[in-house]
């Protein structure tokens, strides 16, 4: 039985959290048991990936749960999916060996990783096609547990940051191939051959290369623009400074797990109101989930401005809460960030999702060039460069959106 859009994202927001706690535990592990610069070459192996990694997702996820006309299989998205993570995991070792061969191995692991929860991502589009995104919190905090289970006891043990993320990958491909995929069978929503590794169809390939494409483009140039921050601290001001940066910047994907639980409940209902030429209803969801979004941010930063110091003393160590300045910058852009995130799910479920790549163009060009041309005396400096960057970007979002809406009312 499906379940509401309120009980969607009930459950959506708890595997969420769930799974971004665990996630932030691993941080706090790494820094707790290793030296800076290993948390700095952790966090830099993020950046590194995930731009190309999340990129060749092309936001499949979406394009599979919005199919109304049913032109391709889930087999067609699958295979889709393993083609492009092994030709992601490939392309990054070569780029690692040639500019960061000191960082090759933690790269390539992370990038293995990464592309095993892309194939989770796709069979939770699965559970989320049938508003039963219950299964979905269940399947990610299980996987968050596990992770924290793994990776302490082998940080414990080993004391070596590349043997604990190896061991991270493991238990992913066991939960994969031997939880995961036979749960989703089991529960009705699967059948066993539509999990069988077949020869692509290339013609199907083709259409959702051409479907996809534009995304891949925009989601590389917005996920690097997100990353670049972290990429330039490290380049100006070394790894160790990058571990504080990078930690900090967890705060803002603590609270992006709870953005990121609405807008994906709120798919299927957007795109029934698109279905339905019900563009009213529509920007009412949209201004909603925008008010959310801001005021998330916004709470967090007011918090975090008054007792940063204590938090980060206690969450890491005295060294961190030196930094609360850059903190509460950090936080103010993301309340920008979390303010227009919607309005590019929005404009996915419209249809208009190539409009991305020209912002995402522009505003990293603006990022890209205000940090490499500016006299940089700080972290702070890099952080107030994203913040006004944020807020350009939020404007243009909310220009192209309703002047798209405009015109799909009188069509």
């Amino acid at each position: 039985m499906a379940l509401s859009l309120k009980k969607n994202f009930g459950f959506a927001l708890i595997g969420n959290l769930g799974y971004a706690a665990s996630q932030y535990l691993i941080l706090l592990i790494f820094i707790k048991l290793f030296p800076m610069e290993d948390v700095g070459q952790f966090i830099y192996a993020g950046a590194f990936t995930t731009p190309l990694m999340l990129a060749l997702e092309m936001q499949l996820r979406n394009f599979y749960i919005t199919d109304n006309e049913s032109e391709l299989s889930f087999v067609d998205y699958t295979i889709f999916r393993v083609v492009t993570a092994t030709l992601g995991v490939i392309v990054l070792g070569i780029v690692a060996y040639i500019l960061k061969p000191e960082f090759l191995y933690i790269i390539l692991v992370v990038a293995l990783i990464k592309s095993f929860e892309s194939q989770l991502d796709l069979l939770y589009g699965v559970y989320q096609k049938n508003h039963q995104l219950d299964y979905v919190a269940k399947s990610r905090i299980i996987r968050g547990v596990v992770a924290i289970l793994v990776v302490t006891s082998l940080s414990i043990v080993f004391k070596n940051i590349l043997i604990s993320l190896i061991g991270y990958l493991a238990s992913w491909f066991l939960l994969y191939f031997f939880y995961e995929r036979k749960q989703v069978i089991r529960r009705g929503f699967l059948n066993k051959s539509d999990l069988k590794l077949v020869a692509p169809n290339w013609k199907k390939m083709k259409l959702l290369i051409g479907l996809c494409l534009p995304m891949f483009l925009a989601i590389f140039i917005d996920k690097y623009y997100l990353n670049y921050p972290r990429i330039s601290v490290e380049k100006f001001f070394g790894v160790e400074a990058l571990a504080i940066f990078g930690s900090l910047l967890y705060f803002k994907s603590l609270g992006g797990q709870f953005i990121s639980s609405l807008a994906q409940a709120a798919i299927p209902k957007m795109a029934d109101f698109v279905k339905n030429k019900a563009f009213t209803k529509l920007n009412g969801l949209l201004f909603k989930m925008i008010g959310i979004g801001g005021g998330i941010g916004l709470a967090l930063t007011i918090f975090l401005y008054f007792f940063g110091e204590e938090v980060l003393t206690i969450l890491y160590t005295k060294e961190y809460a030196k930094y609360t300045d850059v903190l509460t910058v950090i936080l103010l852009g993301t309340t920008i960030t979390f303010s227009y995130i919607f309005i590019g799910t929005a404009l996915t479920c419209i249809r208009k999702q190539w409009v991305k790549l020209p912002i995402s163009i522009l505003s990293f060009v603006i990022l890209f060039s205000w940090v490499n041309f500016s006299r940089l005396n700080g972290m702070i400096d890099i952080a107030l460069i994203v913040l006004y960057v944020e807020i350009a970007s939020l404007f243009l979002y909310f220009i192209v959106y309703f002047t798209f809406i405009k015109r799909l009312r009188y069509d």
